[in-house]
């Protein structure tokens, strides 16, 4: 990425793309592991930035229905639409996220919606160890573009701040993604 003149690093940073992945060993069945990871209504017991969801439309966990999940990271307060593009019983579970709001949804809420299918996916693997009677849970989280509600927020930050923030907010989703695999493996063991 050219750091010339400021434009050019703008569009650098617009232009960003990642692909991160978490992983842990859970001495659980996949089975059990699966039945957590695709409830989306439970995801504020795991995630740090995720406070919770709701099943908004389509049959709940199943590849075609559509959510609302409720995040925070410090002051700010966001909801996404998403849709569950796998739901593989035992083996896999995916979404695409479609559009956000401000806060939480209500008659008002101006949505930025723009992205597209697969434009920003979050998954969850798990392979049954038939050795050990556990698992690996493997997250995946891939974003192809900054969709439109990431780059509204970055347009208000500094623009020789941008890369910094980018930066910091895929290192904050790399722990986010670590710790909710941590909280995913104490409550799968506990039930276990």
């Amino acid at each position: 990425m050219s750091t010339t003149t400021g434009s050019t690093e703008t569009e650098g940073v617009f232009a960003t793309s990642w692909e991160l992945t978490a992983s842990v060993a859970i001495d659980a069945p996949a089975q059990t592991v699966y039945r957590m990871v695709s409830d989306i209504t439970r995801m504020g017991e795991w995630s740090p930035e995720c406070f919770g969801g709701r099943w908004v439309e389509g049959a709940p966990g199943r590849v075609g229905a559509r959510f609302h999940g409720f995040n925070r990271e410090g002051e700010a307060v966001w909801t996404s639409e998403s849709e569950v593009i796998e739901a593989d019983e035992g083996r896999a579970f995916g979404f695409t996220v479609l559009r956000f709001c401000a806060g939480e949804p209500g008659p008002d809420s101006r949505w930025l919606g723009g992205s597209q299918p697969g434009d920003m996916t979050w998954s969850f693997a798990v392979e049954q160890d038939p050795g050990t009677g556990g698992c690996r849970l493997t997250q995946r989280h891939v974003m192809r573009l900054v969709g439109p509600f990431y780059r509204a927020l970055l347009q208000e930050v500094d623009e020789t701040g941008r890369a910094d923030h980018v930066r910091n907010r895929r290192q904050h989703l790399q722990h986010s993604m670590e710790a909710t695999l941590a909280r995913v493996k104490d409550v799968a063991e506990q039930r276990a």
